[in-house]
């Protein structure tokens, strides 16, 4: 279809254009030939008109016989290929040809018979008259005056008859050319046609994605250097999708390794890319279809909004999860193109700003009750309220246990705040576990006999641990202190069980915490009496969560079958000097 359609073209255009060429041709010659031809006999005629200008003045001055003159003029007026016309001083005809017509000649000569009369040499072509081309000759004497006129004129028929052979021929000759070049216009129609075709071959390849098709490249011609230009386009396509493929896969990478969803949506509101955290945020699998989760269609309800050109922000609960959806729009040009929405996972955020305003409360509140109980005890004895000594004793006893109790919130909140910190280094040696137990419970026994409590140590071999000794001992004192403090009457065990390099180490003691509170307990200030109204500050647990998790070692709660285990690790190894 390509060979037929634009070979075919190009062969119609070059005989048309040779055709038009042979009609503008003779139509230009059959226009203004006719002046061409007339001036080319005037040329010939003039010559032929001065002689005889030159006999008909010696016959009119006497110098030549009549009947020389006709011998000179020729017979029948017919040898200078024309007719010819004699007239006096007087303007009378006395020489013409007799066996012609010709009235039509005389009509056109007595226009300019005057002019040529009076000294002027006169030409007028076949376009300006119907007689044909006209020579006019003054006849001058020998002294220098104008004693008659010659005149030549060409038969019209006669120019009609050569320019409708010269014509003819001229058509002749263009149709012969036009069909001798239909042979060379297809040859070099072909040869044209070819290198466009092959051309036409390698850009449908590139449309395909084959970017190793390659165009004729010899020769110097047009065509050979569009051939280069399309190889160039080639291997420049070539190189700019692999770095756009390059780029997108990278960018592919990149969306989704982040953390945040991120979904793309055009001007329709139809999703074009997303990500896989936006899926799974919005708690969906790999399989699902985003837009069928109930919490999409709850974040996309402002689309249309935000297609307007708003830009929309809010929350969301998913499951368990805050998430916080922000929606922009995409403008180009002041046009909407569409909007990206940015879903991020602010469960942790939200509860960090929970738990530090719970601090601020928390902290408020524990301080508050020892310095309200020193405030209203100082008051009391600042009134004088308090009369006897013995009052006074117990009141500034009172005041005595209160500022301790402040002194050792402050401690903690201080201890706590280092830990936290990260900033302190804990020197580790290999100590005794078994007597820094028996150590701690000696001082404890009494306190837990008090709550009913039987201090047990069911460790059974030695065990050495590599651990830093004051920080040991505070752990332990802290979940001995703990277990007093909260648990039942029964059986307060210690035990040890070693796996692999890491000594397990339990302190249990009858009791009960909530499902809903046992990930809470390392928290600080968290008390499962709400009303904080038990004992302690609610710091101790977070600080033994702080200085194993420095010393690199794990603690864990467990509650069931009415017992309270905390199991915290200590190594049993010394690691390896890098």
């Amino acid at each position: 279809m390509f060979k037929d359609t634009i070979l075919r073209r190009i062969v119609v255009i070059i005989l048309l254009s040779v055709l038009l060429s042979a009609v503008l041709t003779t139509a230009a010659f059959y226009y203004s030939g006719g002046r061409v031809f007339s001036g080319i006999k005037a040329k010939e005629l003039r010559p032929r008109a001065e002689y005889l200008a030159n006999i008909t003045a010696e016959y009119l001055q006497g110098l030549i016989t009549k009947e020389s003159y006709e011998r000179s003029i020729g017979r029948g007026f017919k040898v200078w290929d024309a007719s010819m016309y004699a007239y006096d001083a007087c303007g009378d005809l006395f020489a013409y040809p007799a066996s012609e017509d010709s009235t039509v000649n005389k009509d056109a000569i007595s226009g300019l018979l005057q002019n040529v009369l009076k000294g002027e040499s006169v030409y007028s072509p076949s376009t300006k008259n119907h007689a044909g081309v006209l020579i006019g000759e003054p006849v001058v004497s020998r002294f220098g005056n104008v004693i008659g006129a010659v005149f030549l004129v060409k038969p019209l028929n006669e120019l009609n008859a050569a320019m409708g052979s010269l014509i003819y021929a001229l058509v002749i000759s263009m149709i012969a050319s036009s069909l001798i070049m239909i042979l060379p216009a297809y040859l070099g129609s072909r040869s044209i046609v070819r290198p466009i075709r092959q051309m036409n071959v390698t850009a449908n390849a590139m449309a395909g994605g084959n970017f190793t098709a390659k165009a004729e490249e010899e020769g110097t011609d047009e065509l050979v250097q569009l051939g280069r230009s399309l190889n160039h386009l080639s291997a420049a396509l070539s190189a700019t999708i692999s770095d756009l493929t390059l780029e997108k896969n990278r960018l592919h990478a990149v969306i989704n390794g982040i953390g945040e969803g991120i979904i793309a949506i055009d001007a329709e509101g139809k999703i074009i890319k997303t990500n896989s955290a936006a899926l799974r945020l919005l708690g969906g699998s790999y399989a699902d279809d985003i837009t069928t989760l109930p919490a999409y269609r709850q974040a996309a309800e402002d689309i249309g909004c935000v297609l307007g050109g708003e830009t929309v922000s809010k929350e969301l609960k998913v499951r368990d999860r805050i998430l916080r959806v922000a929606i922009t729009p995409l403008t180009d040009g002041g046009r909407g193109e569409g909007a990206v929405m940015l879903i991020r996972d602010i469960t942790e955020a939200s509860r960090l700003e929970q738990t530090r305003t719970e601090y601020v409360a928390n902290v408020s509140h524990e301080l508050r009750t020892p310095i309200a109980s020193i405030r209203g005890l100082a008051d009391a004895l600042n009134d004088g309220l308090v009369k006897k000594d013995e009052d006074k004793a117990r009141y500034y006893g009172y005041i005595l246990r209160e500022s301790m109790r402040l002194s050792r919130l402050i401690d903690d909140l201080l201890e706590l705040s280092r830990l936290q910190s990260g900033t302190i280094a804990f020197k580790k040696q290999f100590i005794s576990i078994n007597e820094l137990i028996e150590d701690v419970t000696d001082r404890y026994v009494s306190a837990a006999r008090e709550k009913g409590l039987n201090v047990e140590i069911d460790i059974g071999e030695p065990y050495k641990v590599y651990t830093n000794p004051d920080r040991a001992e505070q752990v332990l004192v802290a979940l001995t202190d703990n277990a007093i403090k909260y648990g039942y009457s029964g059986t307060l065990r210690f035990s040890a069980e070693k796996k692999g390099d890491s000594l397990y180490i339990s302190v249990s003691n009858p009791g009960s915490i909530a499902d809903e509170d046992i990930d809470h307990v390392f928290e600080r200030f968290y008390k499962a009496d709400k009303s904080h109204a038990g004992q302690g500050t609610g710091l101790g647990l977070s600080i033994v969560y702080e200085v194993l998790d420095l010393l690199g070692e794990r603690i864990w709660v467990k509650s069931e079958n009415g017992t309270v285990t905390f199991t915290f690790t200590l190594s049993t190894v010394r690691p390896d000097k890098i």
